[in-house]
């Protein structure tokens, strides 16, 4: 079943598909081979679940063992774009990452979701993971397998799959080793490893890794550096071989991190300034607070401004609430993309408890079954000022509502006294926030998860023709009930809503239940009404309680039980000739609770086992309450599929090479479907409830040669994609909502590594990309007018999202303001579609005011052209997205690598080793619209090292720069929703480091 090459030459691993030899496989054959000879080590991968080259492997597989790592300064799993052809990484908003192969990868923001990408340590997959978080240590390899994949792993993925393999014990030997790494940022880091044989068959391997460096950002208040990292990582791994046919290991690892991490970077924003006129119009301020979306689109080189507040949620509340007469950030933004502004410096922590155990048992000379199990637990909790703006403008000291008066706002009889009295000066003493004379806004993102799997795998190595693999696996993962951890979710929290609450409170429940609407209905006078603040703890200590009104939440806890039934089957045809073929049976189980936000929402309607504060909150126990008015149902779904894939790989004998390996495969690659957040209460049917599977028909073929006596690898993959119901994220009513698009992606992948002479490497990995989304329509919320001057965007005071109206019905409301003032203000009712029936709502109004013959015709989020009258709120004109490039998709990858040895004998006992490394990423888009506003410039990373060796006394000392040319590049950029005024948060790489690291081993 397997072809084992020569462990002479399995010496180090490598690079992509192919080893890099370094220094030790070089030295060595000096040793044993002759001068025209030079073979390239390889890597013994088990990416098909048995040892194999990496160069017998019909798969495009990278790999890289620990000293590859080291020497390519690949420290962590970012790190592996800069040596895996067409690979990208960023980290995403919430918290999350997305690391993508060919394209493909976690475009989808949803606790259902599935990653395109499978993330395994030990084969073991982990639906929630550290592995992008923590730094790589006492590693055996890693192996990354591009292409779809389901018939070897216990978890299907649509993109490919990352295992990290970690070094097991080795019986009956003593081993150690201890690295100390120095460099600027004020970088510690420390590793070590020692293997204890007990006895004979019986082996202890304890492993650890330390890093602490100060911040790659400022915080220009508080005057700290942040963005620092303080994490460990330890593992502890227990080998037994208790006879011949029976073996098996247990390991636990534990990681947490606790420091000043950014989550998120720069927030990004073209000022979209309050209008005073348009078409020659006056506009006043009651009408201009329609008319900023907060940010203008642009492309991120010529973001130079700050948010207009006036614009979002946060800032639109705290003008209605009389603290704002405008926008907060008035002076130029701080164009330092490594500088924020934020009261606090972040807080970020993050842990992980993984338990895996494998065991193998040899049923005959030809037959073994392998069970591997796993649990892990893992938790994460972000904070940060949500702007990173600091406001210019103070609180107003005295009120100053939106329409005029305090009691024109806010009811007769509600006095300066009272505004004084719930803000002295202008004062917010928000219970979380603390007090502050200025707008501040803060977000909350975290997660807590556990997960449990038994895989269970029979194989067969037969002498004959035919060989198999099977495997079963189950897999049950939840997310963590809620109220065990109360910072679970995302969390907006801002001053400005808690002051929005306080005022409704005081008025008796006034503004979220008012006479004559449901809730007031519903509700008798009283505390039902109000909407309960949570006062518990503050932001700095994590400790309030999840539930309060006066913030924005979003909640879904989550469930998946996963079966899947797995395996291939090899014939071979001829001595040089083999047929694959795998099939694989998946079945996921995903459930959600509907758990709804209490944004503003009284007391009298939630949902029954809720709790303010630690105290049970029962509608029941409230005169004339619902008895389930905030609903507390499952969403629940079921998917199964069958996916497999066939092909054939081919060892011709070509004369011209030493070994050539030629492999085309199909495959149908599978990734579940999942449920969206549930249906905000404004807009209860704004988009469905769930989001179908993605499907991927891949089609495969590639070669891999070894040439020149041994001394040149040159491998090449093409590959073509049929790719349907990609699943992708846009923000509607400040809810990720996910939904299914199709594409198409083709690419080649060209490796190459040289040995010219016995000390001297060269390698060169080249991705090229082409992806093209098919026909689909969708409304680009940056741009909901499509560019077109008879349309316009206005905001929606209801709730901050936006919509646009005919321009010749706008022009003409305020031409009807201008001739009666008394009409000022009947913008902020456009995008709701609420004119006063006392106007004779939208129809009489555009009768008054002659419009009624007046039409506009657009397309629909579908696809279908409709006319809208000249008042009639739509979503937008959608843009067709034919043709255009998928996220995080750069059409071309590059890397090249140098490096030099200079062998012991010229110094003693002492080598010399220098290596340089070459990365460039194309230029690709964060979202599938393709817009200036989207594109992300090309990007270079260039590394440098020189080490000096002593392998009689197991010494290394080395010197090491990364991205010398201290290169900032965005790797991300992450749009917003309306209602916090559409600005944009960036990713970045890190800048310039360096360093030295001194490394013992025994």
């Amino acid at each position: 079943m397997s072809r084992k090459t020569d462990s002479k030459y399995v010496l180090l691993a490598g690079a992509s598909a192919l080893a890099i030899s370094f220094f030790g496989a070089a030295h060595a054959q000096e040793e044993t081979a002759p001068d025209n000879d030079r073979r390239l080590g390889t890597v013994t991968v088990t990416t098909q679940k048995v040892e194999q080259s990496i160069q017998d492997v019909p798969i495009a597989v990278s790999a890289f063992d620990e000293d590859a790592l080291n020497k390519l300064q690949l420290s962590g799993g970012p790190d592996l774009v800069k040596s895996i052809p067409n690979v990208s990484f960023t980290r995403g908003h919430f918290n999350g990452y997305n690391f993508k192969i060919r394209g493909i990868g976690a475009d989808l923001v949803a606790q259902s979701g599935d990653a395109g990408v499978g993330i395994h340590q030990n084969d073991v997959p982990l639906t929630a993971n550290r592995l992008f978080e923590a730094e790589f240590f006492d590693m055996e390899r890693i192996e990354v397998l591009r292409g779809p994949q389901g018939t070897l792993y216990g978890r299907n993925a649509t993109g490919g799959v990352f295992n990290a393999i970690t070094a097991k014990p080795v019986l009956e030997e003593w081993q150690g080793n201890a690295s100390v790494t120095l460099g600027n940022y004020n970088t510690r880091k420390y590793k070590g490893m020692v293997n204890v044989p007990i006895g004979e068959k019986v082996a202890v391997r304890l492993a650890g890794s330390y890093l602490e460096r100060s911040g790659y950002a400022d915080n220009a208040v508080t005057g700290r550096s942040i963005d620092g990292r303080e994490l460990y990582g330890i593992r502890a791994t227990v080998l037994a071989e208790p006879t011949d046919r029976i073996r098996g290991w247990l390991s636990y690892e534990y990681f947490e991190e606790d420091d000043d991490r950014l989550r998120v970077g720069k927030q990004l924003c073209k000022k979209d300034p309050l209008e005073t006129s348009y078409a020659g119009i006056p506009i006043s301020f009651l009408d201009q607070t329609v008319t900023s979306l907060g940010c203008q689109a642009a492309p991120l080189s010529q973001m130079d401004g700050r948010v207009n507040s006036v614009g979002t949620l946060g800032g639109g509340m705290g003008v209605l609430a009389g603290l704002l007469s405008g926008d907060a950030f008035t002076q130029p933004a701080n164009l330092n993309l490594r500088e924020i502004e934020s009261a606090y410096d972040p807080q970020f922590y993050a842990d992980q408890e993984l338990i895996t155990g494998k065991l193998e048992f040899d049923l005959t000379d030809s037959l073994r079954l392998t069970y591997l199990g796993s649990y892990s637990e893992t938790s994460s909790v972000s904070v940060e000022d949500y702007n990173k703006q600091s406001p210019t403008i103070a609180f107003n000291a005295n009120g100053v509502p939106l329409f005029g008066s305090l009691d024109t706002t806010f009811g007769a009889g509600f006095s300066a006294a009272l505004y004084q009295g719930l803000f002295p000066g202008g004062v917010v003493n928000d219970p979380i926030l603390g007090a502050s004379s200025f707008f501040r806004t803060f977000d909350v993102a975290g997660g807590s998860s556990e997960q449990v799997s038994h895989e269970l795998r029979l194989q067969s190595d037969y002498d004959g023709p035919f060989n198999f693999n099977l495997g079963v696996i189950a897999v049950d993962y939840e997310a963590i009930d809620p109220q065990a951890n109360n910072t679970d979710g995302y969390f907006v929290i801002s001053n400005s809503l808690t002051a929005l609450a306080m005022l409704n409170n005081a008025l008796g429940g006034a503004l979220f239940c008012a006479a004559g609407t449901p809730c007031a209905a519903a509700i008798p006078a009283g505390p039902g009404r109000e909407v309960p603040l949570d006062t518990a703890g503050t932001i700095e200590g994590l400790d309030f309680s999840g539930l309060g009104g006066q913030y924005f939440r979003s909640l879904s806890p989550y469930e998946l039980s996963s079966v899947a039934v797995f395996g291939e089957g090899y014939y071979d045809i001829s001595d040089n000739l083999k047929a694959t073929v795998g099939l694989r049976y998946t079945q996921d189980e995903k459930s959600q609770q509907n758990v709804p936000t209490f944004l503003f929402v009284p007391a009298g309607v939630y949902g029954p086992g809720t709790s303010q504060n630690g105290v049970p909150i029962n509608p029941a126990s409230i005169p004339g309450a619902a008895a389930d008015a905030g609903g507390d149902g499952t969403f629940n779904s079921k998917f199964e599929e069958v996916t497999g894939r066939a092909g054939l790989d081919w060892r011709p004998d070509l004369g011209f090479t030493d070994d050539t390996l030629i492999y085309g495969f199909y495959s149908r690659g599978y990734k579940g479907g999942g449920i969206n957040p549930p249906q905000p209460a404004d807009n209860p049917n704004a988009f469905n409830q769930f989001f179908d599977p993605e499907f991927i028909n891949s089609y495969e073929i590639g070669t891999k040669n070894t040439l020149a006596n041994g001394s040149l690898q040159l491998n090449a993959t093409g590959f073509y994609y049929d790719y349907q119901g990609y699943q992708i994220t846009q923000i509607i009513n400040r809810t990720s909502v996910n939904f299914n698009i199709d594409s198409k992606i083709k690419g080649l992948e060209i490796e190459s590594i040289w040995n010219p002479v016995s000390t001297l490497v060269l390698n060169t990995n080249i991705g090229l990309l082409d992806s093209e989304i098919g026909d689909v329509y969708s409304i680009d919320v940056l741009d909901r007018t499509n560019g077109r001057a008879d349309l316009v965007a206005l905001k929606n005071t209801s709730n901050y999202t936006n919509c646009v109206i005919s321009a010749q019905g706008y022009a003409t409301v305020l031409g009807a303001i201008q001739a009666n003032p008394a009409l000022t203000g009947i913008t902020r009712n456009l995008c709701n579609n609420q004119i006063p029936a006392a106007l004779g709502g939208r129809a009489g109004l555009e009768a008054a005011l002659g419009l009624s013959g007046v039409t506009v015709t657009y397309t629909d989020a579908s696809g279908t052209v409709r006319t809208a009258t000249a008042l009639e709120p739509i979503e937008g004109d959608a843009v067709n997205l034919k043709g255009n490039t998928m996220p995080g998709a750069p059409d071309t990858t590059i890397n090249i690598g140098v490096e030099y040895t200079w062998l012991p004998g010229s110094f003693g006992d002492w080598g010399l080793t220098g290596r340089v490394d070459y990365y460039n990423q194309s230029s690709s888009f964060s979202r599938v619209y393709n817009s200036a506003r989207d594109e992300l410039p090309t990007w270079d990373n260039l590394n440098a090292s020189l080490a000096f060796y002593n392998d009689t006394h197991g010494l290394r000392v080395e010197l090491f720069g990364k991205n010398i040319a201290n290169e900032t590049a965005i790797t991300g950029a992450y749009l917003t929703d309306d209602s916090s005024g559409l600005f944009t948060n960036i990713f970045l790489t890190e800048p310039r480091t360096y360093g030295i690291a001194l490394t013992k081993s025994w």
